[in-house]
């Protein structure tokens, strides 16, 4: 790990953002600015390419929401003599507890950054990256197509695929996944939503409880995205997995967002992305909620 931190102060060095880069202790400072490292993604090794889908992915973030605190990200490199890479981002000291008003700030915060749509109007992102450790396709080529196409082919199918490849013999979950992927349009029309209507709007993607805490000032703060432009509904799936989907179900949010008909199936839907995500990560412990949830889609 030293002989990592000392390459990274190199690159930073001669990066020509700063006029001093010193290591103190454990930690990179730039101009009196504290900085953290991050080797890798999702808990494994990663390339300087994904590391830089993130770096994009915090920029969007930073710049779409006044109210949220989000690491400005500083460099990406690669190691010597190693396929890995680095990211170094702005560091952020977390408070000990979040005060009270934390979840409705944060919801808030979270519904100024659903606020901001793609300016072609394309869903996806314009490069692909990853969600934790697994692969997360985003239409890069930029390519215009429905809300209901985008989700079949970059996030139901594409997990169906990368899981087939993992366990081949799971006939079961396959054959629910490609009823579910016939029956998508349903989840958008005669529900009260009209998938027409479904702006590309600024998602985190990886939106869990443990990707969000309050700084020593109470303010909060979002990190460790997967970000893309899509039906803002798509953010609530992972929170509801992991956190009860505390980060929506309040003023802060539905003042801004109300829930619209249907909510209930789709946020399953959502959620059952990552299930998905978890299964191909993880392995086999996913397996049964991911089925789960496609039988309860399926009735």
């Amino acid at each position: 790990q030293a002989v990592r931190m000392e390459e990274v102060l190199r690159q930073l060095r001669d990066c020509g953002q700063f006029e001093q880069v010193d290591l103190r202790g454990h930690q990179i400072v730039a101009d009196a600015t504290p900085l953290f490292v991050k080797f890798g993604t999702g808990g494994v090794e990663a390339s300087q390419e994904i590391l830089e889908y993130e770096f994009a992915g915090l920029q969007h973030l930073h710049d779409g929401s006044a109210l949220l605190r989000v690491p400005r990200p500083v460099l990406t490199g690669t190691l010597p003599d190693s396929e890995s890479g680095f990211l170094v981002m702005e560091h952020i000291e977390f408070a000990r507890r979040p005060p009270s008003s934390f979840l409705e700030n944060l919801a808030a915060g979270v519904g100024q950054l659903h606020s901001v749509t793609d300016a072609d109007g394309v869903y996806g992102f314009p490069a692909d990256g990853c969600c934790g450790s697994a692969p997360q396709l985003n239409n890069s080529d930029r390519r215009q197509m429905g809300w209901v196409e985008f989700w079949r082919e970059y996030r139901l199918e594409a997990q169906l695929a990368a899981i087939k490849a993992q366990h081949p013999t799971d006939a079961e979950l396959q054959e629910l996944g490609a009823q579910l992927s016939k029956r998508l349009p349903e989840f958008f029309g005669g529900s009260g939503l009209i998938e027409a209507d479904i702006a590309p709007a600024l998602l985190h993607g990886d939106l869990w409880s443990g990707n969000y805490r309050a700084d020593t000032s109470g303010t909060p703060c979002i990190f460790d995205p997967a970000c893309y432009y899509g039906h803002h509904e798509a953010d609530h799936g992972i929170n509801h997995m992991f956190g009860g989907g505390e980060a929506f179900q309040n003023n802060g949010y539905q003042s801004q967002f109300s829930l619209a008909p249907g909510y209930d199936r789709r946020a399953q839907l959502y959620e059952l992305h990552h299930h998905l995500n978890h299964l191909q990560m993880f392995g086999s412990g996913y397996r049964e909620g991911a089925v789960s949830l496609m039988r309860r889609l399926l009735r």
